[in-house]
């Protein structure tokens, strides 16, 4: 073990415990600085966890979405084809429509 020295080559109890407090010290500062890169880390996976979820509740929310779209669609389509004025034009083009089958088929 090294002890420091003063001017007159006596042994410096008080630069000794300096040095032991600056070991100490910079000890300290070693483990924060490791223990602040370890919660950037959590932090990092807790919000990439967040991301994850959120995607996934989007997801989800997209799903019933379309789901709605399509039973408002199937249902307005229900509608438009109840309604009078789309019937009479069916009947109407009925024997249209068969003549151009029977055209194309010749």
């Amino acid at each position: 073990m090294s002890y420091a020295h003063d001017a007159h080559g006596e042994v410096d109890l008080l630069a000794d415990l300096r040095d032991a407090s600056r070991e100490r010290l910079l000890t300290e500062i070693g483990m924060l600085r490791q223990l602040n890169g370890t919660a950037e880390l959590v932090a990092a996976r807790r919000e990439v966890l967040a991301s994850r979820d959120a995607v996934y509740g989007m997801s989800a929310e997209l799903g019933e979405l379309r789901a709605r779209l399509k039973t408002d669609v199937h249902y307005a389509r229900q509608t438009m084809m109840q309604a009078p004025t789309w019937r009479v034009g069916a009947i109407v083009l009925r024997p249209i429509k068969f003549a151009k089958r029977l055209l194309r088929k010749k």
